[in-house]
Formats: C-alpha cells, sequence, structure tokens
C-alpha cells in the first residue's frame, strides 16, 4: 500500500494492446498469471515463480475481488489513476481459475491464508444465484443461442476445474468437501440426463440437448473429470 492507502498494483499484468500509451492492467492476464505461477513454484520451488505468484495474488485480492460475494471480477485497471474503468462484471471461469491459483499456493508456501480465501471463494461461487438456476445448475449465459460460443458460457468449466482441485488439497475438511461433491453432482447429472446426445454435449446444462458443437464439448469436460474426482470412481 502507498502512502495514500492505495493498494499497490504490482503484478498485475497489462492487458495486450497495440497502443504504447495504453496502461489498463487486466484482471483475465493476471489471474492466468498467478496460477501458472503457483503451479511452477509448487513444482520447481524456483524463488523467481515464488515471487512473481505471491505478487499477482497480492494484486488480484486487493483490486480484483469483490469483497461483497467474494468473486473475481473481470476487469480492467488504470495503473496511472490506480482506478477500476467501468464496466467490470463478476466472472464464473475467472472466479474457479482464481480458486484454483490460491489452492496451488496455499500448497507451495504452507500460508493457510490463501486456502481459507479460495475455500471463501468457492463457497460464494456454488452458492451465487445468478450463475444458476432455482435448482442449482449452472446456467451462465444460457439466454443465447447454442452456436454462441462466447467464453464466458464455453469456459464455465474453470469453476468446476477450481473447485476439483480445492476439493482435491482439502480432503481433511469434510463439510467442504461434501458442498463440493453435492454441486459437482448437480452439474454431472443436469449434463448427462438433460444435456447429451449419446456421447455430445450440449452447452447449455438445463438442456434439451442443442448441437454438435465443439464449445459445447469443452464446457462439459472439466465437469465430467470432477465428477470422477470427488466421487473417487
Amino acid at each position: 500500500m502507498n502512502s495514500s492507502g492505495i493498494p499497490l498494483l504490482a503484478g498485475g499484468l497489462f492487458a495486450p494492446h497495440l497502443d504504447k500509451n495504453n496502461v489498463l492492467i487486466s484482471s483475465i492476464k493476471t489471474v492466468q498469471l498467478m496460477t501458472l505461477s503457483s503451479y511452477l513454484a509448487e513444482c520447481t520451488g524456483d524463488q523467481k515463480y515464488l515471487d512473481t505468484a505471491l505478487l499477482t495474488a497480492n494484486c488480484i485480492k486487493s483490486w480484483m475481488i469483490d469483497f461483497t460475494t467474494s468473486l473475481t471480477k473481470d476487469c480492467l485497471i488504470d495503473a496511472l489513476a490506480a482506478k477500476e474503468r467501468d464496466g467490470a462484471v463478476l466472472s464464473c471461469h475467472l472466479t474457479g481459475l482464481t480458486i484454483e491459483g490460491f489452492i496451488v499456493l496455499a500448497c507451495a508456501t504452507r500460508d493457510d491464508g490463501w486456502r481459507s480465501l479460495a475455500i471463501e471463494m468457492a463457497r460464494s461461487a456454488m452458492l451465487y444465484g445468478e450463475w444458476h438456476t432455482l435448482d442449482g445448475i449452472l446456467n451462465v449465459c444460457s439466454d443465447r443461442a447454442a452456436s454462441d460460443d462466447t467464453n464466458v458460457r464455453t469456459l464455465k468449466g474453470l469453476l468446476i476445474r477450481g473447485l476439483m482441485v480445492a476439493y482435491e488439497r482439502n480432503r481433511s475438511n469434510g463439510p467442504f468437501c461434501s458442498l463440493v461433491r453435492s454441486y459437482v453432482n448437480v452439474q454431472f447429472n443436469a449434463l448427462f440426463e438433460l444435456a447429451r446426445v449419446q456421447s455430445s454435449y450440449g452447452v447449455d446444462w438445463r438442456g434439451p440437448y442443442a448441437g454438435p458443437y465443439g464449445h459445447g464439448l469443452v464446457a462439459a469436460l472439466d465437469t465430467l473429470v470432477a465428477a470422477i474426482a470427488v466421487n473417487d470412481v
């Protein structure tokens, strides 16, 4: 934090652009870098990866998490003005990627502060009504045509992946693991029973099946893998 009380932006990654005067920091790029660096730090023990992971994680914690909901924002931050641009939205897939990165970072650093934050975010994501139907099916951007392969909907499986990683690295936390298992099973059952024709899966898990579209299979993959992991199949 600087002398004026504003959290530092060290660790934030700039959005891709061609304008050298563009100094916008991207939550998407920063979360991706944090998660990758956390894995590299854990695998190699190399301090440079750990330093990067910690810098990016602290930037995310200070600037990119909405602490009203404990969910990650898809946002841009003006690095010169130290101010978030208008248009930020809560992001399902970025929340999943943040949960995954924080859990791995907790293992790499043995700092349970990151673990606690990841678990809090995971619980919030599973219970966030605007992303789900009344019966708990993940329902991001389902108002769009099945042929629309917008990243927001195609990458929603990253939330399921993040929950799976949190489950696998917190098996001693029985209540949390039970919640994740129940949540993943709701998604799997919807996908398998309502949005499937043979081995092809639709992108809208409420059904009925519409496809085949490659982005439907991409969205389904993380859920199918997670269902095996959390049920110890």
